[in-house]
C-alpha cells in the first residue's frame, strides 16, 4: 500500500510539473518570440493604417478646395447678382427723369 501511494505521488508530481512547463514555460518562450520582431501580418495593418490615413487626409484636403470654390462661385454670382440690380436701378432712374 505504501508503495502504491508514493507511486500516485509521484506520477501527481510528474503530471503536475509537465501542465506547469506546457502553460507557463511555452506562453512566455512563445511571448518573447512575438515580441522580438512583428509579423508579417503587423507590418501590413501598419501599412494599411498609414495608407487609410493618407486617404482621409486626400478626401478632407479635397472636399476642403471644392468649399473653397463653392464659396467662391457663390460670391461672385450674388456679385454679379447686385451689379444687375444696380443697373436695372440706374435704368428706372434715367426713364423716370
Amino acid at each position: 500500500m505504501d508503495n502504491a501511494a508514493a507511486s500516485l505521488f509521484i506520477l501527481l508530481f510528474i503530471v503536475v510539473a509537465l501542465n506547469f512547463y506546457l502553460i507557463v514555460i511555452r506562453r512566455i518562450r512563445s511571448d518573447n518570440k512575438r515580441s522580438r520582431k512583428p509579423g508579417r501580418i503587423a507590418i501590413d495593418e501598419a501599412k494599411q493604417a498609414l495608407w487609410r490615413d493618407k486617404e482621409v487626409q486626400r478626401r478632407i484636403d479635397r472636399e476642403q478646395d471644392d468649399a473653397y470654390e463653392r464659396v467662391k462661385l457663390r460670391n461672385e454670382t450674388l456679385a454679379l447678382y447686385d451689379e444687375v440690380r444696380r443697373r436695372a436701378a440706374e435704368r428706372e432712374q434715367e426713364e423716370n427723369e
